[in-house]
């Protein structure tokens, strides 16, 4: 019996593609859709792809070129580079093939500016959160103290959280972690204790600090809410270039990084979701992470007095941890004086 060719087109790719996640296809679309809006624009109708099916190659990357300068000074230009790259592995399924050499060498794409990018303050942390929300407080606090991305706080559930401890301990799981990679992480006791009045009324399969499934709406309600907090606080400064606030939601994020990474980077690093050197060898238990999150945490709060605490309580136990070394060497050398006596006397009495 032959086989029937089927046919490619969008609904088929939006099923080729079903197997990532829910944000990655929204992403993957919103590219796409801004490619359609330029192909109505430009040549009076959505779909142009049959057209560039029957084109010469160097046709083809005129009519690319001509969108990506269409997006010019409309979006950013790492957010043209990202469309372009979702659309351009939708025109392969396509038919289009692409060569790279041609890709790198005919395409021309605006240079992104290189800003400064801006350290979030404790005082900035406490300005925003003063004219928010508890519940978005507590969200963006749990996302700081966690090292969290936006898109895994918008779409954690109850059932990843591990309520037995002080410090709430979070499994992100792979589908909803960037490069489908999952790991553990913590929230801060501070966090912690703010967050659990607002889990006792939720299922374990319920959204912990959004009702949107929909992974880029939580996302951008979010960023939504963030902007209105700016603007609330006076802290809706702007990029000279881009127009973009200068604080954002990966900003919180950063800033725990920055916090941890001053003490061990590569723990920091491991938190966050980042590569790092020799990372998939370093493997301890949960217990351990903890004990060394716990190390660094009175960074990640947000309170001063209780910061001031947790700080002195850290010092205090680091100077018993000494205290104890320094008496341990001491009783080691006693016994090694000890034992050199005895030898003594015995070498005496022979």
């Amino acid at each position: 019996m032959r086989i029937s060719k089927i046919a490619r087109t969008k609904e088929t790719f939006r099923d080729k593609i079903s197997s990532q996640t829910k944000g990655s296809q929204e992403g993957i679309f919103v590219g796409i859709d801004n490619f359609e809006k330029f192909s109505m624009e430009r040549y009076g109708k959505v779909n142009i792809i049959p057209d560039l099916v029957d084109m010469e190659i160097d046709d083809v990357i005129d009519v690319l070129q001509a969108w990506i300068n269409f997006m010019n000074g409309m979006i950013s230009p790492s957010t043209v580079i990202i469309y372009f790259s979702r659309v351009k592995k939708y025109l392969h399924y396509m038919g289009i093939k692409l060569n790279p050499e041609d890709v790198k060498m005919e395409l021309e794409f605006r240079r992104k500016p290189q800003e400064d990018l801006y350290g979030l303050t404790l005082e900035n942390i406490h300005a925003i959160f003063a004219v928010m929300d508890y519940k978005t407080k507590v969200q963006f606090m749990c996302q700081l103290s966690a090292l969290m991305r936006i898109g895994e706080i918008t779409q954690l559930r109850k059932k990843h959280l591990d309520l037995s401890r002080q410090n709430i301990i979070v499994k992100i799981p792979p589908h909803i972690a960037k490069f489908k990679k999952g790991r553990t992480t913590f929230f801060s006791k501070e966090a912690s204790t703010l967050l659990r009045p607002l889990l006792r009324t939720k299922d374990d399969e319920d959204l912990v600090f959004v009702k949107n499934p929909n992974a880029h709406h939580a996302s951008v309600n979010s960023e939504a809410k963030l902007r209105r907090a700016l603007v609330k606080s006076g802290l809706d400064m702007k990029k000279s270039t881009t127009n973009r606030y200068l604080i954002n939601t990966h900003s919180f994020r950063a800033y725990g990084i920055t916090k941890l990474s001053s003490h061990d980077e590569s723990f920091a690093k491991k938190l966050a979701g980042q590569k790092s050197y020799q990372g998939q060898y370093v493997r301890i238990s949960d217990d351990e992470k903890l004990e060394n999150y716990q190390k660094y945490e009175y960074e990640l709060i947000i309170d001063e007095s209780k910061r001031d605490k947790e700080r002195i309580k850290q010092l205090e136990s680091e100077k018993d941890i000494q205290m104890n070394d320094m008496q341990e060497q001491l009783d080691s050398i006693r016994k090694i004086m000890k034992a050199n006596t005895r030898i003594k006397k015995k070498k005496l009495n022979i």
